[in-house]
């Protein structure tokens, strides 16, 4: 029996699993159906975090499926009449089809395995970043995650770290991250002082964007306000609609010469403006 469509746009192979099931919930009982590896997104939680950072076809892949036959498994579900092209994989790679020689060469300096810290509800990010910046040039580490961790491969690639990532099983990822050069250096400031934490909430200004990060698991958070920081313009403002004060982001503000405040407006109801260094006159 099909479900009636709550919309008749194809789903594509390049859709992340969260629009999936944003567009079409009943899609997970499917998505069960068809492969075991499925069964942990029943757990909210697991389903929150995962289903935002892998599309269809990675998904597939994670499954030992087709792309092209998870896609069009889904949109059959869905009473959805799929084009050839709708079905083909978008981006099913995880990385080069045999691991870079530093894999097996380079030192390893130490592992982490995430999966204890993510099950406490907790942030693992700062204990990653933790790991990887005492890594010299020339060596790696390890980490071991429940799910592939797509955000973190920019976030550690602008610390001059490579990856690379296979899945041992169910639930059980492992990225080797080998620093091949230097983390990039900070943006240099008019003043080697730390930036002030304060802003004038009220003070005008030529440019402002604001993004809401509070439906986001760690570490999107971070780094979807980092990303957007890289965005915008010099004497650009950033107001982050958050619900809970960022304490692992404030230090990295700090280092990036990013002025900022927080004020909590309710339980749950977070607001922080973070201030982009303007142009230095030379």
């Amino acid at each position: 029996m099909t479900t009636t469509a709550q919309s008749d746009e194809p789903i594509l192979a390049s859709w992340k699993i969260s629009e999936v099931l944003q567009k079409h919930p009943e899609l997970l009982d499917t998505l069960v159906e068809l492969s075991p590896a499925f069964s942990k997104l029943r757990n909210p939680i697991m389903r929150k975090v995962q289903t935002r950072l892998v599309t269809v076809a990675q998904a597939a892949g994670m499954a030992g499926l087709e792309p092209a036959a998870l896609t069009r498994a889904l949109n059959e579900a869905a009473g959805i009449t799929a084009s050839t092209e709708a079905a083909e994989p978008a981006d099913a790679s995880h990385g080069p089809a045999e691991a870079p020689p530093w894999v097996a060469s380079a030192p390893h300096s130490t592992e982490i395995d995430v999966r204890p810290i993510m099950a406490r509800g907790e942030e693992p990010f700062k204990a990653i970043m933790a790991v990887a910046r005492p890594v010299p040039v020339g060596s790696a580490f390890r980490l071991q995650a429940g799910f592939e961790p797509l955000p973190l491969y920019d976030v550690l690639a602008k610390q001059g770290f490579a990856h690379w990532a296979y899945q041992r099983g169910p639930d059980d990822w492992e990225i080797v991250f080998f620093r091949e050069r230097p983390a990039q250096a900070a943006q240099p400031h008019s003043s080697q002082a730390p930036a002030p934490h304060g802003i004038d909430w009220d003070a005008p200004t030529t440019s402002e964007v604001t993004i809401d990060v509070s439906e986001l698991v760690p570490p999107e958070p971070m780094v979807k306000i980092l990303q957007t920081l890289e965005t915008l313009p010099p004497d650009a403002r950033l107001l982050v609609h958050h619900v809970r004060r960022p304490i692992h982001l404030y230090d990295r503000l700090d280092e990036m010469g990013y002025a900022h405040a927080t004020r909590e407006l309710a339980p749950g109801k977070v607001e922080v403006l973070i201030q982009k260094p303007g142009t230095t006159a030379s």
